[in-house]
């Protein structure tokens, strides 16, 4: 999609961003900061009666009170004072603000504004858990066993498309054969072969066969199973069976034995608050230790990787803001050449400039399809009848006539534009402000990337050079004024996917529950009148399942929004960038969304008036929800093993294979790469960080989540891992930044966890205040935050200079020449005969 269209489809959303904030004006015009005060008194009282587990907070039917009490406040005023209870539909028919945060809009459905935990399809506690949890099992279970014995069969059936090229030679005196021996697997045990290889591959193999990013995905992986495993038994033998045994007897007899696991219906005996101060410290502790521990052996592998990059790379730099006079191979090179080296010796090996290219893109997109044509006519032509080969000899001349005028073409193209950059005064409109400079050693590189070279301070710019073939050279092209213009409308276009997104599932959500597919299927609403046990399960069912295809969708659209407008250097880096966006989203709609009562602007209002309330607004919503979220993890058993079938990748092999009349290794090179919204390192990191959360969060409220989610990371560690280093192609490396960010998010889930205890405990405690126990737990946050301080102090980014040294000792003579920095429309290969 062209910028054009991006560019509507932005201003699109700043239309609509300015409508929303003006309905949110005129809320606030019309009494809003009233019912704000009134909101934050009746929360506070929700937490203190909700988790009592007191005669007056729960509903006879055993659902758990939730921060939906809280969201009308002219049903609060109807009720006097009398003791809150659920009630959905009462809230829902007297919210004058119909729970989205906007006022009633003429015309419109009532529906369409309702509280973003409906939305979302997050089901509050209640008497079916019991028989939905059983269903999920049932589910998750059998699915995802069928999955791995699918994948067991095709992994063998197709290995073109599961099986990862080798390119190393099968001799038995090659060094890099001799390090794959120790992954083969006899003949006999095929079948089950992607078990042995992941589960004897060593942190070296990963890093050689996935990168260090692989690497930090596997190994965040690693970590989370070490952290459950560790504060695992503890949960389970200790604090489950006191959850159980020590329950109040109102609520043995009211509520199922899934309730009488959760930490709600506990008694108010100061020593259980005590205890659960101290669990609190307990997880934090053992979490701050590992994750300290693993980001250590990070450091370590960051620099192995630092010291190992290959050149050019590791003796570049990429330039951003090149002078006019300055903007041409030569006289880009002369000056540094001046600048950084001695009398008679040049530091700088190549100088490049990134060129406007125009139309030259289009025109080698024309010629790769016409090449593509004529592959296909040449493949049918060898594969066909005699009968039929004089008209497909025809169709093969007129695509290789087509080729030769567009290779003429763009041969013309590639030669005005290296034409426009010769000279003292290049033309400013091919000649862009970007650029790379190759030195001839690794520590002239390291001594240009930290000099000022100008009295301004913006000319001549130096970053670490991104990987030569992940360099997105149209986007730097850009001017930066252009390009900081488009950033601008990208980050209002991604704060436009937060505001609006709960609007738009609901839109599409009443396509998915179980009501409309009865309406439109009557033979659905008939087997569900047959069977109203089957019918309920499948409306929970339903919910859980909306909820992940709506999740779905999500990488796809941050994916458009980054690539189309952030103007980003590279392709890791916008995976970076995905992995930031998607994880926040996630964080946001899926595990803190019960927390978002009538919407995510007015629950932002009431924290900035009060901060410490969201303390109350975790506590008063989270807990009530936490067997929603023991299906979303048992789902996810089958949605994870999915990804290795990569039905996308098997259909475009069957395509170029069978239509196509390629051969198979043929068909393997245009199958390949997968999707990189859904598929890419980002994403897969975000999904990651989200199931930890969901441990974190409820672990001491709901300690069986523990379970699903460590059977989930078992089952990760095979999923990613086979997939990392013997399936998809290895991807350009940013040398584990995505580490970084997933420990930082870890950090921020644990604070969230820390909280919702506090507001828990407080809830919990007979006079309601903050002393005792709810303060201890309180002060582990000072655990995470010099734990994190130690994480933030150990330097990552570049090596210390006696490694520098060391390095350039090492591997001076070591260099990649088919690596270069040159635009891949500018290359002449493209041309060659």
């Amino acid at each position: 999609m062209g910028a054009g269209n991006a560019g509507n489809w932005i201003y699109c959303g700043l239309l609509l961003s300015t409508v929303h904030a003006a309905k949110v004006a005129s809320l606030a015009s019309k009494g809003f900061t009233k019912d704000l005060k009134q909101d934050l008194k009746s929360l506070e009282g929700l937490v203190v009666s909700g988790l009592r587990g007191s005669s007056n907070a729960w509903p006879s039917n055993g659902t758990n009170v939730t921060a939906s009490d809280w969201e009308s406040p002219a049903l609060k005023k109807g009720r006097q004072g009398a003791a809150l209870k659920p009630s959905a539909e009462a809230s829902d028919a007297s919210d004058p603000l119909n729970a989205s945060n906007e006022l009633p809009v003429p015309g419109h459905r009532k529906e369409i504004f309702e509280e973003p935990r409906k939305v979302m399809g997050v089901a509050l506690n209640g008497d079916s858990d019991v028989q939905t949890l059983h269903t999920s099992l049932f589910v998750g279970g059998l699915g995802s066993a069928g999955v791995f014995l699918v994948f067991a069969i095709l992994h063998v059936a197709v290995p073109q498309v599961y099986h990862r090229r080798r390119t190393t030679s099968k001799a038995e005196d090659d060094p890099d054969y001799a390090e794959h021996m120790h992954l083969e697997v006899s003949s006999g045990f095929r079948w089950i072969d992607f078990i042995w290889k992941v589960w004897n591959s060593t942190p070296e193999d990963e890093v050689r066969l996935a990168g260090l990013d692989g690497w930090s995905l596997l190994e965040f992986v690693r970590l989370n199973l070490r952290i459950m495993t560790i504060v695992g038994p503890f949960l389970l033998a200790v604090v489950l069976p006191l959850h159980f045994f020590f329950n109040t007897k109102e609520s043995h007899n009211n509520l199922d034995w899934l309730s009488c696991l959760d930490i709600g219906n506990l008694p108010r005996d100061d020593w259980m608050l005590w205890f659960h101060a101290a669990v609190v410290w307990f997880v934090v502790l053992i979490s701050a230790w590992q994750i300290s521990l693993a980001h250590d052996g990070f450091t370590e592998r960051r620099y192995q990787w630092l010291s190992t990059v290959p050149r050019p790379r590791s003796t570049t730099v990429m330039v951003r803001n090149i002078p006019p006079m300055y903007r041409s191979d030569s006289a880009l090179k002369e000056y540094f050449d001046r600048v950084f080296s001695e009398e008679s010796a040049h530091t700088v090996e190549r100088a490049y400039v990134i060129r406007k290219t125009g139309r030259l893109p289009k025109l080698v997109k024309q010629l790769e399809s016409s090449q593509y044509d004529a592959h296909v006519a040449s493949s049918r032509l060898n594969k066909a009848r005699e009968s039929e080969k004089a008209s497909l000899e025809s169709d093969l001349q007129r695509c290789q006539l087509t080729v030769t005028n567009l290779k003429s073409r763009v041969a013309k193209e590639q030669q005005a534009v290296e034409l426009a950059l010769q000279g003292p005064r290049p033309d400013w409109k091919v000649a862009s402000s970007s650029g790379f400079v190759t030195f001839t050693t690794i520590l002239s590189q390291r001594l240009a990337s930290r000099e000022q070279c100008t009295r301004d301070v913006s000319a001549f710019r130096m970053y670490m050079a991104p990987d030569p073939h992940d360099v997105l050279y149209e986007n730097l092209a850009e001017d930066d004024i252009n390009a900081s213009s488009w950033k601008w409308l990208g980050r209002l276009a991604l704060l436009a996917v937060f505001l609006f997104w709960i609007p738009i599932v609901v839109a599409i959500s009443g396509w998915t529950t179980l009501s409309s597919i009865q309406g439109t299927v009557p033979a659905v609403k008939k087997f569900v009148e047959a069977h109203p046990t089957i019918g309920s399960l499948m409306s929970g069912v339903l919910a859980t399942a909306a909820l992940k295809i709506f999740m779905m969708f999500l990488p796809t659209v941050l994916h458009f929004i980054i690539t189309t407008t952030l103007h980003l250097k590279a392709g890791s880096v916008e995976q970076l960038k995905l992995q930031q966006w998607s994880a926040a989203f996630l964080l946001l709609f899926v595990v803190l969304v019960t927390s978002l009562g009538r919407g995510l602007t007015i629950t932002f209002f009431i924290v900035m008036q009060e901060p410490a309330k969201i303390i109350s607004l975790l506590a008063a919503s989270l807990p009530s929800a936490s067997h929603f979220y023991f299906n979303y993890v048992i789902l996810g058993w089958l949605v994870l093993p999915m990804d290795m079938l990569r039905m996308t990748n098997l259909a475009k092999w069957f395509f170029y294979r069978r239509v196509c009349s390629f051969e198979e290794d043929e068909a393997r090179i245009y199958a390949d790469p997968e999707d990189p919204a859904y598929y890419g390192l980002g994403t897969r990191m975000a999904r990651t960080v989200l199931m930890a959360s969901m441990f974190f969060i409820f672990c001491s409220c709901s300690p069986l989540i523990l379970v699903f989610t460590w059977i989930y990371f078992f089952l990760a560690q095979f999923v990613f891992g086979y997939l990392l280093l013997f399936c998809e192609s290895k991807k350009p490396d940013t040398g584990g930044v995505f580490w970084i960010q997933a420990t930082e998010q870890l950090f921020l889930v644990l604070a969230i966890y820390v909280m919702l205890m506090v507001g828990v405990l407080r809830g919990l405690n007979k006079n309601g205040i903050w002393a005792g126990p709810p303060a201890v737990a309180f002060c582990s946050l000072l655990v995470l935050y010099w734990a994190r301080h130690g994480v933030k102090n150990l330097a990552f980014d570049t090596l210390p200079l006696e490694e520098v040294v060391k390095a350039f000792k090492d591997n001076k003579d070591e260099s990649d020449l088919a690596s270069q920095y040159v635009q891949p429309e500018c290359d002449p290969a493209l041309v060659a005969e």
